[in-house]
């Protein structure tokens, strides 16, 4: 049986934005670990808050929140998580390794996903690496913005984009149980 073809991508442009769209270097906000509630009291009264500052950082970034939502205009935010390629992981890092994507090919490690490389021409990529336990969220008018000046951008098709949802719900639906049951190999 011959090896066929299916699309992983396609390109979009313009502020509608879907699940398993890709925009690449999005400024991500972060208030600093060190921020106090009474820094944000005073500054919410309009006090002066000398020293107050938020960073951000830019990443390639996958929406991940559900289509359906975004074109239904149900969220005023939009949740992501940010994309990786080997490149991104210096010698010996984890992922730094073929073995390591391997693993998160196979679904051994439930915090990761990994997407194809994109062959679109202007648009190619390596496989992508997309780390769940960084997901962030950003205003929706604001990505349709980001979305609308970044120009064409790929998106990921079906049934990949599915593939990623039920991988993200895999990872957020895990449960630790107080007692488990007990191996059945001695």
């Amino acid at each position: 049986m011959g090896h066929s073809t299916y699309p992983w991508y396609t390109v979009t442009t313009g502020g509608d934005l879907e699940q398993g769209d890709i925009l690449t270097g999005c400024p991500v906000f972060r208030a600093p670990e060190d921020l106090s509630t009474d820094v944000l009291e005073r500054a919410r009264s309009g006090s002066d808050t000398p020293g107050i500052r938020f960073d951000f950082q830019t990443f390639d970034i996958i929406v991940l929140s559900q289509t359906c939502d975004l074109v239904n205009k149900k969220l005023r935010d939009v949740l992501l998580c940010p994309l990786f390629t080997e490149d991104d992981f210096e010698r010996g890092q984890t992922f730094s390794m073929d073995r390591d994507w391997e693993n998160a090919r196979q679904g051994r490690y439930p915090a990761y996903h990994v997407v194809n490389a994109c062959e679109i021409p202007e648009f190619e990529s390596k496989p992508r690496i997309i780390d769940f336990k960084s997901v962030v969220s950003l205003p929706v008018g604001f990505l349709r913005n980001f979305a609308v000046q970044q120009g064409p951008r790929v998106r990921l098709m079906p049934p990949y984009r599915e593939h990623l949802s039920q991988s993200f719900a895999r990872f957020f639906m895990r449960v630790g149980l107080p007692v488990d049951i007990p191996s059945f190999i001695k």
